[in-house]
């Protein structure tokens, strides 16, 4: 499984990583510490899921999620991390283009359904591997 984090708090970044990695010992963990970057990184790699911070300098989620569905015509899953998820926000996050969201603070719960349902046969395929 190959990751991608946006998200411009290093402690998130480090929080989400070491969350990852305990559910997922084998995935590689991309980062980017904002949207603009996030964008350079995905017009040059691929990736399975991609979790994004919505409130970033330089480009923030809503429109880094426009330029990826837009522009670059990725059909990855976008998973918004973000502090807005009270109702109305969670419309808008979906609306945006995102295929799922996940409230902060981060539950390690929360993040293993989110990646196992986006991810599940990636999962699969790597157990056999690893048999």
């Amino acid at each position: 499984m190959k990751i991608l984090i946006a998200e411009d708090e290093p402690f998130n970044i480090m929080v989400l990583e070491e969350m990852i990695k305990i559910l997922y010992p084998q995935a590689v963990i991309d980062k980017a510490e904002d949207g603009k970057i996030a964008y350079e990184i995905l017009q040059k790699n691929k990736y399975d899921i991609f979790l994004c911070d919505i409130n970033m300098p330089n480009m923030d989620g809503y429109e880094l999620i426009k330029k990826i569905k837009n522009e670059l015509k990725l059909s990855l899953p976008c998973i918004a991390v973000t502090a807005f998820a009270v109702q109305g926000d969670k419309e808008k996050i979906l609306l945006a283009g995102f295929d799922d969201y996940i409230s902060k603070p981060v539950d390690i719960e929360q993040l293993k359904t989110i990646l196992n349902k986006y991810c599940a046969d990636l999962e699969e395929k790597s157990d056999e591997n690893i048999q």
